[in-house]
């Protein structure tokens, strides 16, 4: 393959992050812009050509590859997902491409399937991490991956393809929780910044009052967060880290025992994720007795963006 430079980024709800690349194992990250996420976006045509414009302008019309909500039905073009089981070509192979403004354009569908509860459902972004991550791995047939997140994604995968997964929706429920519900009135503000450590004694606090109790379910186990904030029992600056070791204890100990009755046991983990994330999944893991390894999520997802890359023309640098 001759080298060449292309655009490549997940664009989500959130937030736009695109990088300038060059081939190269791994590819090489030149340049990265930031941009709005998609909900905040009335064409995403034209933002998309705002934040990149200055690299087209300067190097031409290079193919972009990009993931995430993009793709979705409140996004650029509305992308029908890759079903599970899928591997890296079966992404490639369902691509949507089109062109804008003489650049072509390359979506990853993002994936489906029927999880082990027998429910739909999808993912669009992680998979980019999740492939990402598989071009560089070796051994094991069969792994259990954990992509954690606003939306956790738990996936099985067999040789070099996911076969379906599932989604804890942790991440979303904490911030509503915090922000909304009566659970997080009374606790301390965190700082610009801050992060919640594994070894943080509420956190572990929480971590133990989930997986001790098998009968203690999410729906029962919240309420606690706000009843011994209010009995004195815990303080205003521990209730937040509490309340986070209690659901994704929750989560970890839940997942850990669906995957095992749907005949998939777990005696390790992959954690593909942000560093401040990853660590506190970790945490329950040991706890549970369960090893494990961390790949970070944001290389992850530029090592299998670039993969994607490579079924699209290149411009040479």
């Amino acid at each position: 393959m001759a080298s060449g430079r292309f655009i490549t980024g997940d664009w989500g709800s959130s937030f736009m992050r695109l990088h300038l690349c060059e081939d190269g194992v791994p590819a090489r990250v030149l340049e990265t812009a930031n941009g709005p996420g998609i909900k905040f976006c009335d064409d995403p045509e034209a933002v998309f050509f705002d934040v990149a414009g200055p690299w087209l302008e300067r190097e031409g019309p290079l193919p972009v590859v990009l993931a995430g909500m993009v793709g979705s039905n409140v996004g650029w073009i509305d992308c029908p997902y890759a079903p599970c089981p899928a591997n890296l070509d079966d992404l490639m192979a369902v691509m949507t491409r089109f062109e804008a403004r003489g650049v072509q354009i390359a979506i990853v569908p993002g994936i489906s399937c029927t999880n082990i509860f027998g429910l739909p459902d999808v993912m669009r972004g992680e998979e980019a991490q999740v492939f990402g991550w598989l071009g560089g791995a070796s051994g094991q047939e069969r792994r259990t991956l954990c992509l954690p997140g606003t939306h956790a994604k738990w996936c099985s995968v067999v040789g070099d393809r996911v076969t379906r997964f599932f989604t804890s929706m942790t991440g979303e429920m904490f911030e509503i929780l915090v922000a909304h519900s009566l659970v997080g009135r009374g606790m301390a503000q965190a700082a610009p910044g801050s992060v919640i450590a594994a070894g943080d004694p509420a956190f572990v606090r929480g971590v133990e009052t989930a997986v001790s109790d098998a009968r203690l379910a999410f729906e029962h186990a919240v309420f606690s967060a706000r009843s011994l904030l209010v009995t004195g029992a815990l303080l205003p600056d521990a209730a937040r880290p509490y309340l986070s070791g209690l659901l994704i204890g929750c989560e970890v100990r839940d997942a850990v025992t669906a995957l095992a009755a749907a005949g998939e046991a777990v005696d390790h983990v992959t954690l593909i994720g942000a560093p401040a994330l990853s660590p506190l999944y970790a945490a329950v893991l040991d706890r549970l007795g369960i090893a494990h390894a961390m790949a970070d999520a944001h290389a992850s997802s530029l090592a299998g963006l670039a993969a994607l890359a490579g079924h699209a023309q290149r411009v040479p640098a």
